[in-house]
């Protein structure tokens, strides 16, 4: 979306949504789960959480992340009714929904689904409700060096050579810096790669960001294949600030995997860290970035631009990249585009920047789209599905 009015592309949303929903504060979250404890931080820091709901007896019998759990009937039952927000597994999910939309509920008015709330509705009210700057996701790339080669890697990463030059500490330090003098909280804050493990520098990379910022964030997280064992000095600070690691399951096409991950859990568990094993029976979609070109045609750049919705945000410096994946490619293909498509944080000044940071997420620029989107599938790439980490 290009900038018609910057500064106040969402004033009139804004009025609409905090009218709608502000005044029936506070939210309830159904799941008392992983997903439910990662939005129970979010939730409590902007003071507007009443309890969990769950369909599990023994949950409401015991409380979960010592709150009170209830049914889904004593929620109706109540007096104080809120905003329902769904926490739950992909698979889950609808099934909770259709739930709700038996009891009489409706999606968008009583209740949300997890990501449709973090990403549409309390950025906005986040800014406009509390003066607040919040992200749902946004992730410092290490290093682009990994420790597979994956065919179709959404990074591009088989392209780098294994002496390729890491992101500096101090700019990793600076990167972080940057990013929390402009936003107040973020759900989720991703230390990637390539493979981040394969960071000479992590150890204090973990321990400056979580002594600065690890109470401006819900989740600390470490992305990776599952395929290395960190250090005991890593392990001690993933600890200490409770950085969930998220292990992609590459298992159903490498079975050598199956042994790392278990080595990996481990420890993981020795140090008391939180983690989380993906499924192996997923899917990789091919984005199609070797061989896709749209042309420079703006309307169909911006439409590609527009129907994709990434959350994948990236800080590198000063430079808030919409896309961490069309910033990667560029750089690790060696393509000509993006040099420009970012947003200077350093430059977000005066009353209304965070306004300008909130547009920036959701959407708006001066272009409408990233040079990148000439050669993406955009949100298509889920039409064409490809095997998980092929090697080449």
């Amino acid at each position: 979306m290009k900038w018609v009015d910057k500064h106040h592309e969402f004033d009139a949303k804004a009025e609409e949504i905090i009218e709608r929903y502000c005044s029936r504060f506070p939210c309830y979250i159904f799941g008392a789960g992983a997903a439910g404890k990662e939005l129970l931080a979010v939730l409590k820091y902007y003071q507007c959480f009443a309890a969990f709901i769950d369909n599990s007896k023994e949950k409401q019998d015991s409380g979960f992340e010592s709150e009170k759990v209830i049914s889904l009937n004593e929620y109706k039952e109540s007096r104080q009714k809120g905003i329902i927000i769904v926490a739950a597994s992909e698979k889950n999910t609808p099934v909770i929904m259709q739930q709700l939309e038996e009891a009489d509920l409706h999606e968008e008015a009583d209740f949300f689904c997890m990501d449709d709330f973090l990403n549409k509705i309390l950025p906005i009210i986040s800014v406009y409700y509390y003066d607040k700057a919040f992200i749902h996701i946004a992730q410092i790339t290490l290093t682009e060096r990994c420790s597979l080669k994956c065919k179709k890697c959404a990074h591009a990463c088989y392209a780098v050579d294994s002496t390729a030059q890491d992101l500096s500490l101090e700019e990793v330090k600076r990167s972080a810096n940057i990013f929390f003098s402009k936003i107040d909280f973020i759900k989720e804050f991703v230390l990637i790669g390539g493979e981040p493990l394969l960071y000479r520098d992590l150890t204090k990379v973990i321990q400056y960001i979580g002594e600065k910022y690890r109470q401006n964030m819900s989740v600390y997280c470490i992305a990776t294949n599952g395929t290395i064992v960190p250090s005991d000095d890593v392990l001690k600070v993933c600890s200490q600030y409770q950085v969930l690691f998220r292990i992609s399951n590459y298992s159903a096409q490498l079975p050598r995997l199956k042994e790392s991950h278990q080595k990996l859990i481990a420890r993981l568990q020795e140090w008391h860290i939180p983690y989380i094993l993906g499924e192996e029976d997923w899917q990789w979609r091919d984005y199609g970035f070797e061989y896709v070109d749209h042309g420079i045609e703006e309307d169909i750049l911006i439409n590609t631009f527009d129907q994709c919705g990434t959350i994948c945000r990236e800080i590198r410096g000063n430079k808030f990249y919409y896309c961490v994946m069309a910033r990667s490619v560029a750089e690790n293909l060696k393509f000509d585009a993006g040099q420009q498509d970012y947003l200077d944080m350093l430059t977000l000044q005066g009353d209304n920047y965070k306004k300008e940071l909130l547009e920036f997420t959701m959407g708006y620029s001066d272009k409408g789209y990233l040079d990148m989107c000439r050669h993406c599938h955009g949100s298509k790439a889920f039409d064409y599905p490809i095997p998980v980490a092929e090697q080449l």
